[in-house]
């Protein structure tokens, strides 16, 4: 029985538990669960060796775990947590090269406009803004269109956007559909 077929038997709560029988195991020292690593630094056998961790900034056991479990819950090859949501938007921007085009909700939190219009923007990516919640978002799509971004709710209208039918629409021209939740 492969590792997908064994994880998706179980509940949810188990998966986010158990990772470690589907992994091969960790050296747990006897714990009910996995520990939070507070180190910031690791030792190395000597200066420039390779292996382990080298500071939790890059990464860290706890942070790593955490990465797993959530590849795990979405049958993904990885994950990658971060601090923030701005910064998995950065993140994300970093896909997209000068000359793309993304549409965005036109009611945005005030840190994702800040960073379309004053970093993605000197990158030369361009944005067309389109109330997501009321408008047809196809009359907005360009030949160079990458993707769409919305917030749902938004902030701080709250208007809420149809994720299915804009999906739909974003499949059908083969662009990357993009939301953050603001629950």
């Amino acid at each position: 029985m492969s590792i997908r077929d064994r994880c998706s038997k179980r509940e949810i709560e188990t998966k986010c538990i158990h990772l470690e029988e589907a992994e091969g195991g960790y050296e747990n020292y006897g714990t009910v669960s996995f520990p939070i690593f507070q180190s910031a630094t690791f030792t190395h056998e000597y200066v420039g060796a390779e292996g382990g961790y080298d500071y939790s900034r890059l990464q860290n056991p706890t942070r790593e775990r955490l990465e797993k479990i959530v590849a795990s819950l979405e049958y993904g090859a990885d994950a990658v947590a971060l601090s923030s949501g701005m910064a998995a938007i950065s993140l994300l921007m970093e896909i997209f090269a000068p000359g793309d085009h993304i549409i965005i909700d036109s009611d945005l939190y005030g840190g994702s406009i800040r960073l379309f219009d004053n970093i993605s923007a000197k990158n030369h990516i361009s944005f067309t803004r389109v109330n997501c919640s009321k408008d047809d978002i196809s009359g907005a799509i360009q030949e160079n269109t990458k993707a769409l971004f919305v917030e749902t709710p938004t902030n701080p209208m709250m208007n809420v956007c149809n994720i299915a039918k804009l999906s739909k629409i974003c499949k059908k021209h083969g662009i990357i559909m993009m939301y953050r939740s603001l629950k």
